[in-house]
């Protein structure tokens, strides 16, 4: 096989086949290159595909609710949220967690810290006077990461608290 490869380089000519050699690497090297810019920007990121990529990305965590520890004195409540940390929120521990409350005299949002124990948002002296009433309070986010599960925890008075 090469004495024919021989052969040929000698019946065409040396200058020749070095011409069409590099040719043909210049072709494939060109090939190459559109087929980067094409598939992959040069392998460089685009801006919009990095802001699309990033806005599609969502962290996937857990909060645990605990039932609400409900005080009553007198016609005067106090009320305690808690909330654990379960499935990958231990990476939060430090950040801040925003606490949206919603009821008389808690309504807002509240800022507080979230630790390896959890996150506990205490709001009292409530008065009961007025009737039956319902408190709620959810984590909103953790460092700006919304939990992958619902996190409202109601609370309400005792049925036996008679205040008018």
């Amino acid at each position: 096989m090469i004495w024919r490869l021989r052969l040929l380089v000698e019946s065409l000519g040396r200058k020749r086949v070095l011409i069409a050699a590099i040719g043909m690497v210049v072709a494939l090297v060109a090939a190459g290159a559109v087929f980067a810019v094409v598939q992959g920007r040069g392998g460089k990121k685009d801006a919009s595909t990095t802001s699309s990529s990033a806005a599609d990305y969502t962290n996937i965590f857990y909060l645990r609710a605990i039932a609400p520890k409900v005080t009553v004195q007198g016609c005067a409540m106090y009320i305690r949220f808690t909330w654990k940390p379960n499935y990958h929120a231990d990476q939060y521990i430090g950040a801040p967690a925003l606490i949206m409350a919603a009821g008389t005299g808690i309504d807002g949002t509240h800022r507080k810290t979230f630790k390896a124990s959890g996150v506990s948002f205490a709001v009292g002296p409530i008065t009961l006077g007025g009737g039956y009433r319902i408190w709620s309070a959810k984590v909103l986010s953790l460092d700006g990461d919304p939990p992958s599960n619902d996190t409202t925890v109601p609370a309400a008075p005792p049925s036996s608290t008679k205040c008018g």
